[in-house]
């Protein structure tokens, strides 16, 4: 029988085998190896090798004088335990990551300006950072967003950070907002917690984790082939100026309600107006129909007595409106 993994203890570092064993045993207690192997296919050499694996590990219980038969802990104790010497391993893990650090620079004769600032060519390895600095980011996450992507995004990796605690503040360019599967997720984002803000133009695109990373391109081209990454520095830290620079002006991005009263809709849409969404962005963003934003529009312009969209925008300005 091939090896199967079910993934739900992957975070303890259990084997496929561990993992088929151990599901096992919790629904019929007990049995020898040979049984063990014979039931699910992997037979006895790596059912034994699988069991000792799960007894070191403190899940299971060894055979006694009574004879040869395997029998499960009980998982509340057990896996609480196993829990805590991974998160003390983690914990040493991490506080290693400072000597790794200088072995990896030292085995480079890069200049100490190249140890702050690393080229990273090729979509694969800029995904693959852009995944691995999502994962690790602990307090916040501030992120200009525009295109070119390299790929689609996976939105549970910015959901699980969410989830964990994580500040997520994002200035969204009013395109990416034309999009109406973007936009959807977007909403998705804004709902589980996320900060969204929109400009009409962003100058690059950038996030900055925490305070000690920041992943922007090379170049402004069209193909996103090459990102730097920025430790901390002055430049992390006037890139991190930026990105508030941009916060500070950005229009806030409504949350779709249409039910609200007059005097809120027309709030919401001028902040998407002034931020450059044409009629149908804004529909998608409201959740109504084009034919309704272009009516809420009209009246904007009937109530501030202007001729064009601008005119409405300068008397809202005027009234702080926006």
């Amino acid at each position: 029988m091939p090896e199967q993994r079910t993934g739900r203890f992957g975070g303890l570092g259990l084997t496929a085998d561990q993992e088929l064993l151990y599901l096992h045993l919790l629904s019929a207690p007990s049995g020898t190896a040979q049984q063990l192997g014979a039931a699910l296919g992997v037979g006895t050499d790596r059912a034994v090798t699988a069991l000792e694996g799960l007894a070191d590990c403190g899940l299971l219980e060894r055979p006694g004088t009574a004879g040869p038969v395997w029998s499960v802990a009980a998982p509340d104790v057990a896996l609480e335990e196993l829990l805590l010497r991974r998160e003390v391993e983690l914990r040493r893990t991490r506080g290693r990551i400072n000597e790794l650090m200088r072995n990896y620079r030292s085995s480079r004769p890069a200049s100490s300006a190249g140890e702050l600032v690393e080229v990273i060519t090729g979509r694969d390895s800029v995904a693959e950072l852009w995944r691995t600095l999502q994962l690790g980011v602990r307090t916040q996450l501030r992120i200009l967003d525009k295109p070119p992507y390299i790929r689609r995004s996976d939105p549970e990796l910015e959901l699980a950070a969410l989830a964990r605690g994580v500040q997520i503040r994002a200035v969204y360019e009013s395109r990416v907002l034309r999009e109406a599967e973007r936009m959807a997720e977007i909403r998705t984002f804004a709902e589980a917690g996320e900060q969204a803000r929109v400009l009409p133009e962003l100058p690059l695109k950038l996030a900055v984790v925490d305070d000690r990373w920041a992943l922007l391109p090379v170049s402004a081209g069209t193909e996103l082939q090459s990102v730097l990454l920025v430790r901390p520095s002055s430049l992390l830290a006037a890139l991190t100026g930026l990105f508030e620079l941009y916060w500070s002006r950005a229009m806030r991005l409504p949350a779709p309600d249409s039910a609200q009263p007059p005097q809120d809709r027309h709030g919401q849409l001028l902040a998407l107006l002034a931020a450059g969404l044409t009629d149908e962005s804004i529909a998608r963003q409201l959740g109504v129909s084009t034919r309704t934003v272009q009516r809420w529009v009209r009246e904007l312009m009937d109530r501030f007595g202007a001729r064009t969209r601008f005119q409405a925008g300068i008397q809202a300005a005027r009234a702080d409106l926006l």
